[in-house]
């Protein structure tokens, strides 16, 4: 039992989280990316516990059960709508029950955009919702010595920015550009 409390075992489980983490979004499948996530929450969930930050634990423990519904209704192209409200609901009030004081509010307010992200179809809205919910876990894992989530979730804030790049600020400035030349 001692061995499962040694910082070698609670880091061991982020480094097996963090691997996951980033390997979800190297699969070209939705059914990798979400294997890997489903993996990697869980994982993270088992290290939050042994850390003792258990809303970081619930969070990660109700988001493996709310990436697994979504995916299922979407597999069967159903509305995820009224899973996210549920899902909200369940975040609340695991908030609530495992209050660590405001630092709680980080992954709450994380997960209620991640929730409500991962419900939409529009890339460009679940991108934008992804930025404040990795900045209230970057912020969450200084606060309970997760650095391994850390990492993982500094590197997803990366990359979500150079996605918006990529997909959404560059096309904006190409497309007024063009408009301009147009006009003119």
């Amino acid at each position: 039992m001692e061995f499962i409390h040694s910082e070698i075992f609670i880091r061991a489980i982020g480094i097996i989280a963090f691997i996951l983490g980033v390997a979800a979004f190297q699969s070209n499948k939705h059914k990798g990316i979400v294997v890997a996530k489903l993996g990697s929450e869980a994982a993270f969930t088992i290290q939050y516990y042994l850390l003792d930050a258990p809303t970081g634990a619930i969070m990660n423990l109700v988001g493996v059960v709310r990436n697994f519904i979504f995916y299922k209704l979407v597999e069967k192209e159903k509305s995820t709508k009224a899973a996210m409200w549920i899902f909200c609901g369940i975040y609340i009030i695991s908030a609530i029950i495992t209050w660590e004081g405001p630092q709680s509010l980080l992954p709450l307010v994380g997960k209620l955009c991640s929730t409500v992200a991962y419900s939409l179809k529009n890339t460009r809205t679940i991108r934008i919702l992804n930025v404040p919910t990795l900045v209230m876990w970057v912020v969450y894992n200084c606060t309970c010595s997760a650095w391994e989530a850390l990492a993982t979730d500094a590197i997803s804030l990366i990359s979500v920015l150079i996605a918006m790049g990529r997909f959404d600020i560059i096309p904006y400035f190409k497309k007024k550009k063009n408009s301009a030349q147009d006009v003119a």
